[in-house]
């Protein structure tokens, strides 16, 4: 008669009870098979091709390369010096090409593509990597939702482009990978190493923070700590976004980056948001395969299932399992709420990689090798010359940026700042214009008329720049100019004028808050400027004078102050403590209106604030 072992307490969280009892037998996992590994390092390495046969940089990458600049020249994390706005959407993302540009002295462009295609192909082979760990226990593995990843064209085109979608799906790869890693009885070090990176989500891109919270839910849900432990792993996951969110309130007045403003992050538009899920999954035959790989992730979840309810030792948490497809849903949900986005399928393409990640590879059985067969038949299909592929400039909803982009530069492949600054087409008018502005004896404004022509009309006198230029392609004008020059941005991403506007009409994502000369010339231009300037600009004398009254007045003259005065200790304390009233302040547009609700008030009422 076998004697039975002296139980052996199991490592606990902080401040978690050690347990008595020995922990159920845990299996021996299989060892990696050839195949798996496979599974893993051809896709990948299929993947890190096709991304760098479609690598290039757009005007929106461009946009956090001003930023970046600013930083090293010592002006702080702005777009344009003496003034505290946060043009970026990646804080991270705009903090790592920093870093990256003050070590190598390489060109930040040409960074932000590299590590885009780095990090992104890393983050797919995490992601393949840590699917794989989830079913190692079944045996043989097939490919399935990899499939989607090989054939969409959309998520090769992202793995750079400058945006922060290269680092977003690292971040979404690896918290994958710790995730399928958390086991009951995990030490307390690894538990908040992996809440730590869960709780970057918001720093990678603010809409990610519902996927660090299922995340966590689901780390929480497997190892059921003490008080204690759930209060380590929440300071863990939360110290470094709410230090930066006090900084941020404090710094910049609000509580969210700039273009979460311009775009109205908070506002709804379903049936728009619904039209860009079909212009994403449409062109590429994604809806044949939606009910297949439906299948497999319910079959999947009651797999997970009856095997806890059978206790089978070493099979995968069905919170771990659960957690990817309820933050892919959500995340889902909240792109098709707020209209979509105007880069064609950009928004979508996380939450269609969470929604992918248990089904990237699934267990061999009968049903599932012919859905895996069908879906090889698929990809073969997709990437046939049977599919037209999908190049037009843009849709009734969405844009594709870079079918234009490598249109308008006539470059394949533009990866460096100097390939848009030389080969834009509206740039070489802006580059004459300020070296004219460079040369003039006063400060210069330099605006569009309706025809998209630049002119120059004088500023006034005590403008604290040289030169102010209206910036309709924000990313290559902010490239162009230089740092100590003004770039009002018209569409809000990096003017707190601008982004402050009360939303009117429904247009493209980012596009429906265009700033109208007559508020650009109420800011910058001289008191009186010429007739023939006003007649130009579209701006009559009269609208003029009503906006100059009305950013003087009330909240509009409060917000202007929270970026432009000097940052002392109380003005940072304003901002913080005003933080939240400032993010919700809205104006109207027209003048007038502007003017009467901010200016002509009755003592003691209303706040003036649209929202």
């Amino acid at each position: 008669m076998r004697t039975p072992a002296t139980p052996e307490a199991v490592p606990s969280l902080p401040g978690q009870r050690a347990s008595s009892a020995r922990p159920p037998a845990v299996a021996k996992v299989p060892p990696v098979h050839w195949w798996h590994a496979a599974l893993v390092a051809v896709p990948t390495a299929a993947l890190f091709v096709l991304g760098y046969r479609r690598r290039w940089i757009c005007d929106d990458g461009l946009i956090y390369l001003r930023p970046v600049r600013q930083i090293l020249a010592g002006n702080g994390p702005v777009f344009n010096v003496g003034e505290r706005a946060e043009s970026s959407t990646g804080t991270l993302w705009q903090w790592l090409l920093a870093l990256t540009t003050w070590v190598t002295g390489e060109d930040p462009a040409f960074l932000a593509v590299g590590l885009g295609l780095l990090l992104s192909t890393a983050g797919f082979a995490f992601a393949l990597l840590a699917t794989c760990r989830l079913h190692r226990g079944a045996g043989l593995l097939l490919p399935a939702g990899v499939c989607v990843l090989l054939a969409v064209p959309p998520f090769w085109s992202y793995m750079t482009s400058g945006l922060e979608s290269g680092l977003g799906a690292f971040w979404t790869g690896l918290s994958w990978w710790l995730l399928t890693r958390t086991r009951r009885g995990q030490g307390g070090r690894q538990t908040c190493a992996a809440a730590f990176v869960f709780g970057l989500g918001p720093l990678v891109r603010p809409d990610l923070a519902v996927v660090t919270a299922c995340f966590l839910a689901a780390q929480w849900w497997v190892l059921r700590p003490s008080r204690r432990g759930t209060a380590a792993t929440l300071a863990s996951a939360g110290a470094v976004p709410l230090a930066y969110e006090v900084f941020r309130a404090g710094y910049y007045g609000i509580l969210v980056p700039l273009p979460a403003i311009a775009k109205e992050a908070s506002a709804s538009d379903w049936s728009r948001g619904a039209g860009y899920v079909q212009e994403t999954l449409g062109p590429y035959w994604l809806w044949p395969v939606v009910p297949v790989l439906a299948a497999l992730a319910v079959w999947l979840v009651r797999r997970t299932r009856r095997e806890q309810r059978d206790r089978a030792p070493g099979r995968a948490s069905l919170a771990v399992l659960l957690a990817p497809l309820a933050a892919g849903l959500l995340l889902a949900g909240y792109v098709v709420r707020v209209g979509g986005d105007y880069m064609h399928a950009r928004m979508i393409l996380p939450a269609l990689l969470l929604l992918l990640l248990p089904v990237l590879v699934v267990p061999a059985t009968r049903v599932t090798g012919v859905a895996g067969a069908l879906l090889v038949v698929w990809l073969c299909a997709t990437v046939s010359p049977l599919r037209a592929p999908f190049d037009v400039r843009s849709t009734p909803g969405s844009f594709n940026v870079r079918s234009s982009d490598v249109e308008g530069l006539d470059d394949h492949n533009p990866v460096r700042t100097g390939t848009w600054v030389a080969n834009w087409p509206a740039l070489p008018e802006g580059r004459a214009m300020l070296a004219r502005a460079e040369r003039a004896p006063g400060p210069t404004l330099l605006y569009f008329d309706a025809a998209r022509r630049l002119h120059a009309t004088p500023m006034r006198a005590d403008s604290p720049y040289r030169v102010v230029i209206v910036g309709r392609h924000l990313g290559v004008t902010g490239a162009a100019a230089p740092l100590d020059a003004y770039v009002n941005d018209a569409w809000g991403l990096a003017s707190p004028i601008g982004a402050h506007l009360a939303l009117e009409r429904w247009s493209w994502p980012g596009h429906e808050k265009f700033l109208r000369n007559y508020w650009v010339f109420a800011e910058w231009a001289a008191k009186h400027p010429p007739q023939r300037d006003l007649l130009r600009a579209g701006a009559p004398r009269e609208t003029v004078e009503a906006a100059r009254a009305a950013l003087g007045c009330g909240e509009l003259a409060e917000l202007r102050e929270s970026v432009r005065a000097p940052l002392t200790a109380e003005r940072f304390w304003r901002n913080l403590t005003g933080a939240v009233e400032r993010t919700r302040f809205r104006f109207a547009r027209w003048p007038a209106a502007a003017q009467q609700a901010l200016c002509d008030r009755p003592a003691g009422g209303g706040s003036g604030l649209t929202r």
